[in-house]
């Protein structure tokens, strides 16, 4: 029989392995949208293609509350477990589709339209998966290693990236534009499929958490999870909203545009940008641990500020040496700024679910947080390529970064240090540590 040791491990590798496969499916597109732009989207001004692009990437994003609630009220009202298993099912299927999907030439307008519904039936599915994964990993560690536990999660998130970055190039690499422009772009696709199966045969042999399990032999899981939370801690959805903006912005400009950026505003090529960008990922991943042991000696806020601050401060100045000085300068600005995400990604993995009651808590985080990645994360790219069409300035994005993370500086401040007495919000050895002021 497992010890509680074994199934704290096996819990935290199911729910980290299962966001590889959510974001590795998720973010292939993303590194593959300079090429399929054209596929599914052909127009004479390559701006517009990229832009329409980068829209449907969005769109996904646009369905992740949606999931949110969906998941929320499965995880809520009949466990963590299902609401995992589900969601990297339906991953799967839409990644399935995009394998398939036909292009413009062959079908028409039926085929964005066909890549708009592949998309956001992905969107619906990672609604659940993130808030899923923190809310399962705080409840089966104890609450002196949750910051180590959430950054196996946050782990799992950007190495899918990683991943994903990592497919995408050698896939380039080893096809010519010819073969990649008609079936090498789908390869990526199908690659994510043997991942999901492993997740599948580890998130089934997973039992749920026995917070859950305790509210509901309590018979208190609630019926309406969505109502309860909006009744009793809508400021708490907003808290994670707030901290949420700064997370996605500053993860997604890290994950998914400074490596559209550098093909167009640095002219580097496709490839060896792709191949930096998976470097830099890569190198972000390795920081995760770091991150959540520094979470659980030092507590979330403290963490999260230096995060926070490093990502405001370093926005400009990395983004102005990352055209014209070099490609080795650019990977050297990418890699430096982006060590503000596993500081700001694991402060907030633990901090997320400590806000809300164990009967609401996945429907709170996923509501929360889903809100801000349509508001801040899958619109990042979207919003940066903007920026600089609408002003004719590359480093306008930073501007995006530094208010994001003023958003995130100020939200912070409105989640207080002491509740009911029982300790300070640095502390994060204390269960109190992440426990919000609950009526």
């Amino acid at each position: 029989m497992a010890t509680q040791d074994q199934r704290s491990r096996r819990a935290v590798i199911a729910a980290g392995v299962g966001t590889v496969v959510e974001y590795y499916d998720l973010t292939v597109y993303a590194y593959l949208a300079v090429v399929v732009s054209p596929l599914f989207f052909p127009s004479d001004d390559p701006t517009a293609s990229l832009l329409s692009s980068l829209a449907v990437f969005a769109s996904a994003y646009l369905m992740r509350p949606i999931g949110g609630i969906f998941f929320g009220r499965l995880g809520d009202r009949f466990g963590r477990k299902r609401a995992l298993l589900v969601s990297v099912i339906l991953m799967g299927v839409g990644t399935t589709l995009m394998a398939l999907l036909p292009t413009y030439a062959a079908v028409g307008v039926l085929a964005p339209i066909l890549l708009v519904i592949a998309r956001l039936l992905q969107g619906f599915s990672a609604g659940g998966e993130l808030g899923g994964a923190l809310t399962y990993v705080y409840e089966v560690v104890g609450p002196k290693r949750r910051g180590l536990g959430g950054s196996i999660v946050a782990l799992g998130s950007n190495s899918g990236f990683a991943l994903a970055a990592i497919v995408v190039a050698t896939t380039s690499a080893l096809t010519s534009e010819a073969q990649m422009d008609s079936w090498g772009w789908r390869i990526p696709f199908v690659a994510g499929l043997p991942l999901l199966v492993l997740c599948l045969w580890l998130r089934t042999r997973i039992e749920d958490s026995p917070e859950f399990t305790k509210t509901a032999e309590r018979r208190e899981l609630p019926k309406a999870p969505l109502r309860e939370l909006l009744r009793s801690q809508p400021i708490q959805v907003l808290q994670v909203l707030g901290l949420g903006i700064a997370q996605n912005a500053t993860g997604y400009m890290v994950l998914t545009y400074i490596g559209i950026h550098l093909v167009r505003e640095g002219g580097y090529s496709q490839t060896a940008v792709t191949w930096t960008a998976a470097g830099v990922i890569v190198f972000v991943a390795s920081c995760m641990p770091i991150a959540g042991l520094l979470v659980d000696r030092f507590g979330s806020r403290p963490v999260l500020i230096a995060g926070l601050l490093t990502a405001a401060t370093l926005a400009y100045p990395a983004m102005a040496l990352m055209t014209g000085h070099g490609l080795a300068v650019a990977a050297l600005a990418f890699a430096v700024f982006a060590l503000c995400t596993p500081l700001i990604q694991v402060a907030t993995a633990p901090l997320f679910p400590s806000l809300f009651d164990t009967k609401v808590r996945l429907t709170g985080v996923a509501l929360g947080f889903n809100l801000s990645t349509v508001l801040a994360g899958g619109t990042a790219a979207y919003i940066a390529t903007w920026l600089i069409d609408r002003t004719g300035n590359s480093l306008a994005p930073a501007y995006f970064l530094i208010g994001a993370s003023a958003i995130g500086l100020l939200t912070l401040m409105t989640i207080r240090r002491k509740v009911r007495g029982l300790g300070d919000i640095t502390d994060s050895t204390d269960d109190a540590m992440t426990a919000p002021a609950h009526s």
